[in-house]
C-alpha cells in the first residue's frame, strides 16, 4: 500500500465528501482532489424543501461545508465546476471539463471513489422543457424554483414519494394552491396501502389536491411556459409550477465507459469494500450498489445516510488498504407531512410477500407515551416478520410522534438479526412523558408472539370476513362512530358482556374478532378460544380496517370529463342531478382554491358549530341573486353546499341548478367534516340540529297520537301513522317537510 496515495474523488456531496475527510484524518500524507461538476460541496440535500417552504430560512445553512473550509482544516483541494468525462482504467487518469475556464485536462490517481449521485427522472413526454418545470436534486434547482415563486399561483407535483410529499407540503405552507398527482394508487408507495392512508388523509386536511391513480403524458405549455399537466385520460390540471417529484436514476455513465459494469438496479456494481471490477476504483452513494438487507441482493439505496456511512469506510479503505466492511442497507426512512410523520425500516408486507417470504404482520395502535401524562399522541405501527422464525423483516409507523424512536429499533433489530420474541424483552427507556411500560413496540412483538404460537391467530385488516362470524365488541356509540366496514352481519356484543352472551354464537363457524384498535379484541379471541371457538383476531381492529379498506376517489367521474380538474373526491358515484359530491376531507381544498363555503341550515344551527370558512344562507334564502352576491369578485364561481348531513344541501344544489354555478354537496355535511377532523368554529348559545328537531318533534306527535288514540279516540293513531309515513317518504327522497318548517321556526332565526 502506498503510504501517501493520490485519491481522486468524483462527486462533492454526501458519499463524496465523507470518503474526503475520513481518508484525511486516516492518512495525513495522502493528497485528496474532490471534483464536483455543479456550483456547491457538501451540501445538505434533504433541507432543500424546507427551505423553499421557509422553515429553513438561513439559505447558508445548507451549505455545510464550503471549498475553503476543506482546505483550511482538511488539506482537500475541493473544484467545483469541474466534470469527469471519462476514466483511463490503463493509465489511472481521468479526463475532466473545466466548466468556469472552458477547458479540458487529465488528472491521474492512485485511487479513485466514484460518488457523482443520481439525477431526477425526467420523462421524454411533450413541454417537459417548458419553463417552470423542475425537480429538486441541488442548490441551483432550488434558486430557479425560489425565483419563480413570486409570480406563482397553482402548483402542481408529479409523484408522491418522500420528495414529492416534502414539497407539496412545504409549498401550501408558503399559501401556494397546490395538486399532488402520483400513478400509483396511494402515496408513499413504499409503505403499505394502509400505513400510507392517514397521510392521504392529511393531506386532503390541510388542503391539497391529490390525484391518484393517474399518470401524465404532457405538459401543456403556452408561449414556452408550463400552464399545466396532462393526465393520461386527458384531464388538464391547471399549474403555472411544475414539480416533477418521479424517483431518480443512478450516474453511471462513467462506470459504464469504463467497463466497471452495473448491476440490475443500474447501480455501479461493488464488492463488500465498494471497490468496483477495477480494485483501485470505489463507488459510493446514490451511483452505487449495496448490499440490501432485505433481500441478501446487491443493489441501489438513493438515501444520504448509507451514502455517508459507506463513503467514510471507503475513504479509509482508499487511504490505508484496510477497513471494515460495508453495512447492509435496510432502507430506513421517514417524512413528516403536515402534522404526522410516517416511516418504514426494512420491508414492506407486499414487499416480503412478492419476494415469496411467508412473512406475517401485526397492527398495533397506541399513545406515544403513557396516555395518562399530558400530550399523549396516537400512532400506529405495523411489525413484519417470518412465519415460523419469528425474524424480524421490518416495521412501519405513522402517527403525530413518536415514531422514529421505534423505527430506530427496528432498524437496530433488523441489523442484528433479531426476532419478536427478542424485541418482546428488550429493556426500553420508560417514563410518563418518554413512553410506556409497554410500549407499542412491546405490544406489536406480544401480539407478533401469539399469533406465532396460536394463542390469538392474526388476519390482516383488509380480510373478507364474509364467511365469518364476526363479534364487534365495541359498545354501542364506537360502532355508531365507525363503520366496520364489509361485516354488516357483525354481532355487537360489548367486551364486557361476551362471557354471559357466549349462547349468541355459533362455536361451528370460524370467528373473527374485532374491537376499535385491538387490545379488547385480544382479549375476546383468548376468551373465544379457551371456550372452544376457533376465534381470529383481526389485526388493527376496525381503525386499521378503515384505513385498508375506505379509500375515496379524487376525482369524480363529471370532473373528468370536463377537461379540468376538481379533486372533489366522491367514493360513490355521481347523484343524477347537476350537482356534484364532495368528500368532507377535499373541502378545505375547494376553499383554498377560491370555492363559497356555503352552509345552508338555520342561524341557530349554523351559530353552533360551522366549517371554518363558511358562510350562512338559510334554505329559504337560497336563489342564484343571492348566492351570486356572495360571489361577488370571486371568479371560481363554485360554491361547496354544506348543511348537518347532506339532504338540505342537495335541495339547495337543485335550487341552483338552473344557476350555471358549479355545485359541489359536501357529503355527511357538517357532521362528517367534524368526524373527518376538520377545522369547525363555534359560537356561544347555539341550538340543536335540526335533524335533532325533528327527531325530537316526531317522536312527541308519536307518542301523542299513541296516547290520545288509547285513552281519547281511535282516530288519533292516525296522527301517529301520518307522521310515520313522512318519515319514510323523507328517508326515501331525502326531503323533510318537517326539517323546513323547523328551520323556519322563529328560535332557529
Amino acid at each position: 500500500m502506498n503510504t501517501s496515495p493520490k485519491i481522486l474523488i468524483v462527486g462533492g456531496v454526501a458519499g463524496g465528501a465523507s470518503a474526503a475527510t475520513r481518508a484525511r484524518r486516516m492518512n495525513e500524507k495522502a493528497r485528496i482532489i474532490m471534483l464536483e461538476k455543479d456550483s456547491y460541496v457538501s451540501f445538505a440535500n434533504c433541507g432543500l424543501p424546507y427551505h423553499l417552504g421557509g422553515v429553513i430560512q438561513d439559505r447558508a445553512k445548507l451549505l455545510v461545508a464550503k471549498p475553503e473550509m476543506f482546505k483550511k482544516r482538511f488539506d482537500i483541494e475541493v473544484r467545483v465546476r469541474h466534470e469527469a468525462l471519462s476514466i483511463d482504467r490503463t493509465k489511472k487518469s481521468v479526463r475532466i471539463r473545466d466548466h468556469v475556464a472552458g477547458t479540458e485536462y487529465d488528472e491521474s490517481y492512485d485511487k479513485l471513489i466514484l460518488a457523482p449521485g443520481a439525477a431526477p427522472l425526467i420523462p421524454d413526454v411533450p413541454g417537459v422543457r417548458a419553463q417552470g418545470v423542475h425537480s429538486l436534486r441541488n442548490i441551483e434547482d432550488m434558486d430557479r424554483i425560489l425565483a419563480q415563486l413570486p409570480a406563482v399561483k397553482q402548483v402542481a407535483v408529479v409523484g408522491a414519494g418522500f420528495i414529492g410529499l416534502e414539497v407539496a407540503e412545504q409549498l401550501k405552507e408558503r399559501g401556494l394552491d397546490v395538486t399532488l398527482i402520483e400513478k400509483v394508487g396511494q402515496v408513499l408507495p413504499p409503505l403499505d396501502a394502509e400505513m400510507s392512508e392517514p397521510l392521504r388523509r392529511e393531506l386532503l386536511r390541510q388542503g391539497i389536491r391529490l390525484i391518484s391513480g393517474a399518470g401524465f403524458t404532457a405538459i401543456r405549455e403556452k408561449a414556452g411556459k408550463a400552464t399545466g399537466v396532462v393526465l393520461e385520460n386527458g384531464v388538464t390540471v391547471e399549474a403555472d409550477l411544475v414539480i416533477l417529484g418521479l424517483g431518480v436514476r443512478p450516474y453511471n455513465q462513467l462506470a459504464v465507459a469504463a467497463g466497471l459494469g452495473v448491476g440490475a438496479t443500474g447501480g455501479i456494481l461493488t464488492d463488500e469494500y465498494q471497490r468496483t471490477a477495477d480494485q483501485d476504483i470505489y463507488a459510493v452513494g446514490d451511483a452505487a450498489e449495496y448490499l440490501i438487507g432485505t433481500t441478501g441482493q446487491r443493489g441501489r439505496i438513493p438515501l444520504a445516510g448509507i451514502a455517508n456511512r459507506t463513503g467514510r469506510l471507503v475513504g479509509e479503505h482508499a487511504a490505508t488498504g484496510k477497513s471494515a466492511k460495508a453495512p447492509a442497507a435496510w432502507g430506513t426512512a421517514i417524512i413528516k407531512v403536515f402534522g404526522l410523520g410516517a416511516g418504514i425500516a426494512g420491508d414492506s408486507l407486499k414487499s416480503a410477500l412478492k419476494r415469496g417470504v411467508q412473512a406475517r404482520a401485526v397492527h398495533i395502535t397506541a399513545n406515544h407515551h403513557a396516555g395518562y401524562y399530558p400530550g399523549a399522541k396516537s400512532l400506529t405501527l405495523k411489525l413484519v416478520y417470518e412465519a415460523g422464525t419469528g425474524r424480524i423483516l421490518g416495521a412501519q409507523a405513522v402517527g403525530a410522534a413518536g415514531i422514529d424512536k421505534r423505527l430506530d429499533v427496528v432498524a437496530s433489530f433488523l441489523h442484528f438479526g433479531g426476532t419478536v420474541r427478542d424485541l418482546a424483552q428488550v429493556d426500553l427507556a420508560y417514563a410518563p412523558p418518554f413512553g410506556s411500560a409497554k410500549d407499542p413496540l412491546h405490544m406489536a412483538a406480544f401480539a407478533a408472539m401469539n399469533d406465532l404460537d396460536g394463542l390469538a391467530p392474526i388476519i390482516q385488516p383488509d380480510a373478507d370476513l364474509t364467511s365469518y362470524q364476526v363479534v364487534d365488541l365495541r359498545d354501542a356509540d364506537e360502532c355508531a362512530e365507525l363503520k366496520l366496514i364489509g361485516a354488516e352481519h357483525a354481532h355487537n356484543i360489548p367486551l364486557n358482556t361476551l362471557r354471559g352472551r357466549l349462547g349468541e354464537l355459533d362455536k361451528s363457524k370460524p370467528t373473527a374478532v374485532v374491537c376499535h384498535s385491538g387490545l379488547r379484541a385480544h382479549v375476546g379471541t383468548r376468551l373465544l378460544r379457551e371456550h372452544g371457538f376457533n376465534a381470529v383476531n383481526v389485526s388493527g381492529a376496525t381503525y386499521v380496517r378503515d384505513l385498508a379498506l375506505r379509500r375515496p376517489m379524487d376525482i369524480t367521474p363529471a370532473a373528468a370529463s370536463c377537461g379540468s380538474v376538481k379533486a372533489c373526491g366522491a367514493p360513490v358515484a355521481l347523484a343524477t342531478d347537476s350537482h356534484d359530491e364532495l368528500h368532507p376531507l377535499n373541502v378545505m381544498a375547494e376553499a383554498g382554491a377560491g370555492a363559497l363555503l356555503l352552509d345552508v341550515r338555520s342561524p341557530a344551527e349554523f351559530r353552533s358549530g360551522r366549517v371554518q370558512g363558511a358562510v350562512n344562507l338559510p334554505l329559504e334564502n337560497v336563489t342564484d341573486l343571492n348566492v351570486r352576491a356572495l360571489l361577488a369578485g370571486n371568479n371560481q364561481k363554485t360554491v361547496v353546499l354544506l348543511c348537518a348531513s347532506g339532504g338540505r344541501a342537495r335541495v339547495a344544489a337543485k335550487k341552483l341548478s338552473a344557476s350555471g354555478l358549479k355545485t359541489l354537496v359536501v357529503q355527511g355535511g357538517t357532521n362528517s367534516c367534524q368526524q373527518a377532523g376538520l377545522p369547525i368554529d363555534k359560537d356561544a348559545g347555539g341550538m340543536i340540529s335540526i335533524e335533532r328537531q325533528v327527531r325530537i318533534a316526531a317522536g312527541t306527535m308519536v307518542f301523542t297520537g299513541v296516547m290520545l288514540g288509547t285513552f281519547v279516540h281511535p282516530g288519533f293513531y292516525g296522527l301517529s301513522g301520518f307522521v310515520g309515513c313522512g318519515l319514510i317518504f323523507a328517508g326515501v327522497t331525502d326531503w323533510c317537510g318537517m326539517g323546513l318548517l323547523l328551520a323556519r321556526a322563529p328560535w332557529n332565526r
